[in-house]
């Protein structure tokens, strides 16, 4: 697997390695580090759409779920949730390119 790095747009590339050079780390161990800030930072409106998610998941289950309990459903049984809300987590069309996927044309 190619570094993550190599798997970013240009200049997202470039910013990635000067902060890692900044702060004396490896790109990789910057990208997590990055990746982990963004993360926590963001932490209120991502759980704010599981809150939603979780909502839309109980009127289609008739199974109340709440927000952290959605999050674990996402994480330990994706197929659960994509059965009861088919049409969640289609940011793109399946046959569009994506530049974050990390896989090469």
């Amino acid at each position: 697997m190619a570094p993550i790095h190599e798997n970013l747009p240009d200049y997202e590339s470039r910013l990635l390695t000067a902060l890692a050079y900044f702060l004396g780390r490896d790109s990789e161990a910057q990208a997590r580090a990055c990746l982990c800030m963004y993360l926590r930072q963001a932490e209120p409106r991502i759980m704010a759409q599981v809150n939603y998610y979780a909502y839309q998941f109980s009127q289609a289950t008739g199974q109340t779920v709440g927000g952290y309990e959605f999050l674990e459903l996402l994480v330990h049984s994706p197929d659960l949730v994509s059965q009861a809300l088919p049409n969640l987590g289609r940011v793109h069309a399946s046959n569009a390119t994506d530049v974050f996927d990390g896989h090469e044309e």
